[in-house]
């Protein structure tokens, strides 16, 4: 890959606070804490398959800062960060937890990314290099700042002709008392990939399911909406080239897991994946976007970059943390 193809990815770096279930922590005096946040997982797995990256967010100004500034430029991401006196956001999930259920609780109000204006760095030195833009929907959740900066960098990179990509990262909890379509739709005529699933596109775009669903992973109506869904997010967002669905379906520990992929009026699908027991519910959806993109910039054929991209997620499933590590490699699945 040429090092000029560089991804920016915009979004809040958050710590993670994962206590045990059992309530072992208190007597321990201890629980175990993670770097997280949705386009800082995407960022930390390319820059692990040797991608350039560069990660706006918003870091506090003290040592807390300073110490996860120096993590992510050793790990090979570049930090480009308002700072301030204010705090990280932090959020609370079991180690077992799913970052979609009831279990997560945010603390990020006030932070110092949903307090940031986003207005020291300069459009030419962001974008410099810059052919891939990656943002998520929970970024443009946390502020009217946060989502007026998402806006323009798409305007932005789309007259530089830098690809656009968002995750339908659905979090309820962000969108209390607002309709999220109001939001969502006024990023929709940048993006050229948009990954989700049939109901974050639901849910966010106002495209409804039209078949009657059993809630079985295998059930066929799933295949023939996640095209009809696709097609109609192309039809009304032209300038959406690309459409990725994912299926977890969980039962206890157990998992059966696929993705598809619409292009050029065709849905791919990948190979279906089961195991009896998962070890980590987060993240997962980030490293199937990261591989995405890592594919699309590589020039794959569209049914590798799917395949892959459901073999990282799938194995992401059994990583503990937020992130990938070195067990994950794209180029040896």
């Amino acid at each position: 890959m040429e090092q000029t193809q560089k991804i920016l990815c915009f979004g809040e770096l958050l710590l993670h606070f994962a206590p045990d279930t059992e309530g072992n922590w208190l007597d321990n005096q201890s629980l175990r804490i993670y770097v997280g946040g949705a386009e800082y997982n995407v960022s930390s797995a390319l820059a692990q398959w040797g991608n350039p990256v560069k990660l706006l967010s918003a870091l506090p100004q003290n040592y807390l800062g300073n110490q996860l500034s120096s993590k992510l430029n050793k790990a090979g991401i570049e930090v480009f960060s308002d700072e301030s006196n204010g705090r990280l956001g932090t959020f609370y999930l079991p180690l077992d937890g799913d970052m979609q259920n009831a279990g997560v609780v945010y603390d990020r109000f006030p932070s110092v990314f949903t307090e940031s204006q986003f207005n020291l760095v300069a459009d030419d030195e962001l974008f410099n290099e810059v052919k891939w833009l990656h943002i998520s929907t929970i970024t443009p959740a946390l502020s009217e700042s946060a989502f007026q900066k998402c806006l323009n960098l798409m305007k932005e990179a789309q007259k530089r002709n830098i690809r656009v990509s968002l995750d339908l990262n659905y979090r309820a909890a962000l969108w209390v008392n607002r309709n999220s379509y109001d939001k969502i739709s006024l990023l929709m005529p940048y993006v050229s990939l948009l990954m989700g699933n049939i109901w974050s596109i639901q849910q966010f775009l106002n495209i409804p399911i039209e078949y009657e669903l059993n809630g079985n992973f295998d059930d066929e109506n799933l295949l023939k909406q996640a095209k009809k869904s696709a097609k109609k997010v192309q039809e009304i967002y032209p300038n959406v080239t690309t459409v990725a669905n994912t299926f977890r379906f969980t039962q206890g520990d157990e998992v059966n897991y696929y993705a598809t992929l619409f292009k050029d009026n065709q849905l791919f699908i990948s190979e279906k994946q089961y195991s009896e027991k998962v070890v980590e519910r987060v993240g997962s959806g980030d490293s199937f976007m990261a591989a995405l993109i890592h594919g699309s910039l590589k020039n794959n054929p569209i049914q590798q970059i799917l395949e892959d991209a459901s073999k990282v997620a799938f194995k992401k499933l059994f990583v503990k943390g937020d992130t990938i590590n070195e067990t994950i490699n794209i180029e040896k699945l």
